[in-house]
């Protein structure tokens, strides 16, 4: 079936389950997603630390600026992602270490929900 008719009718929820699973790639794929797209939210997120400074990105141009202990939150999220990122296709494309990926992973999932859900209270209760 072609882009346009694709009777499969995903939706995220299953585009996240895919995350669980090993990657699917060779070394252009390590390197490129693993290295390469993951350090945009790690180096976003390490910036976010220093200058105490964050945004988070919503739907239509929307956004919201944090300062303070919810923008230091919001960048460990950011470097989570990353991490997770990193896990999945560098990791969890080599088959020694995909231990690691799946330990990393869960680690940064962790870290991902308390952060987002302490910057979540702190937006709702100030």
């Amino acid at each position: 079936m072609g882009f346009w008719t694709n009777k499969e009718h995903r939706t995220p929820l299953d585009d996240a389950e895919d995350l669980a699973y090993p990657p699917s790639g060779g070394r252009a794929t390590m390197w490129l997603m693993g290295i390469g797209l993951a350090i945009v939210p790690v180096g976003y997120g390490i910036r976010c630390l220093f200058t105490e400074h964050a945004t988070l990105w919503g739907r239509y141009n929307s956004q919201l600026d944090l300062t303070g202990s919810s923008a230091v939150a919001l960048a460990i999220a950011y470097i989570a992602v990353g991490i997770f990122m990193h896990a999945h296709w560098f990791w969890g494309l080599l088959p020694k270490f995909e231990i690691v990926s799946v330990i990393l992973k869960f680690l940064t999932v962790l870290a991902f929900i308390g952060s987002l859900g302490y910057v979540f209270y702190k937006v709702i209760a100030t």
